[in-house]
């Protein structure tokens, strides 16, 4: 099934926007640096405590609350201090604990990606939902389509590659684990209304069809990356299968990495 609207460019409440995210795979995609943390939540902020964390402003995230009411997510990092750091928080509340999350051992280099096939109205630039950004790039997908059949859709992501982005994305996962192409990095697909979107997109940050409401979203569906089907200089399509498509299960399950066998992809003589 094609998006229902591609792009933010129809200029009605019930517009539906569809957004993506793709999270890489600790020491598959990327060497990790495992981080534990305290965080307190005031209203919609989130202050995440960290001694010397040395996070910049815009770093996307993928956090794990593991107490308190803390809802796990994509946050990107509006704030920083030399020991905290802060989020925005898609519900209002007044909760603490611990929080738990992987970076990228270099932190230049992003877990997260986010993306969308449009922009938004204000100045044509990226769109803002949950006050996460998501980049504007060339992308179609489509074979959601349930058919009731008991086959499970295995949607295709095409992606433009004309300026090479996606290739450079996959050579420097590549250099992690040879020849992966991003299989296994998770993707989330998103749907909102544009009557929900942030009022940051549109003209005098102002939403003309409603109330924005970051909660305010169709079920997520969350998908990963089974195979490369095509590279070339003008696209990257990937297939991808969800959790539920035992087709795509090997053995041994658990896929060994350098992380659990330091000898792993290496030679030893007897």
């Amino acid at each position: 099934m094609a998006n229902p609207v591609p792009e933010l460019q129809q200029r009605i409440n019930k517009s539906i926007i569809e957004l993506y995210s793709l999270e890489l795979k600790a020491d598959v995609h990327y060497t990790k640096s495992a981080k534990t943390a305290t965080y307190s939540q005031s209203t919609n902020t989130i202050t995440i405590t960290l001694n010397s964390h040395g996070f910049s402003a815009g770093l996307i995230l993928t956090l794990n609350f593991t107490t308190g009411n803390g809802i796990d997510g994509i946050y990107t990092i509006q704030t920083v201090a030399t020991n905290t750091f802060t989020v925005t928080g898609t519900t209002s509340q007044s909760t603490s604990g611990n929080v738990s999350f992987n970076v990228n051992a270099t932190i230049a280099n992003p877990t997260v990606y986010l993306f969308h096939a449009g922009n938004n109205l204000k100045d044509k630039n990226d769109l803002i939902w949950q006050a996460n950004t998501y980049s504007k790039m060339p992308v179609s997908s489509d074979g959601y389509l349930y058919s009731g059949k008991g086959k499970l859709p295995r949607p295709t992501l095409t992606f433009s590659n004309l300026l090479g982005v996606i290739t450079a994305l996959m050579q420097l996962v590549n250099k992690t684990t040879a020849f992966c192409d991003l299989q296994g990095a998770k993707i989330t697909r998103r749907r909102t209304m544009g009557r929900f979107l942030d009022a940051v997109n549109f003209p005098s940050s102002v939403n003309p069809y409603g109330t924005p409401d970051p909660s305010a979203e169709l079920p997520q569906e969350i998908y990963f990356i089974e195979r490369k089907v095509t590279e070339s200089r003008d696209i990257v399509q990937f297939e991808l299968v969800s959790t539920f498509d035992l087709i795509g299960v090997g053995a041994p399950k658990k896929l060994v990495t350098r992380a659990d066998f330091p000898l792993v992809g290496t030679l030893q003589n007897a």
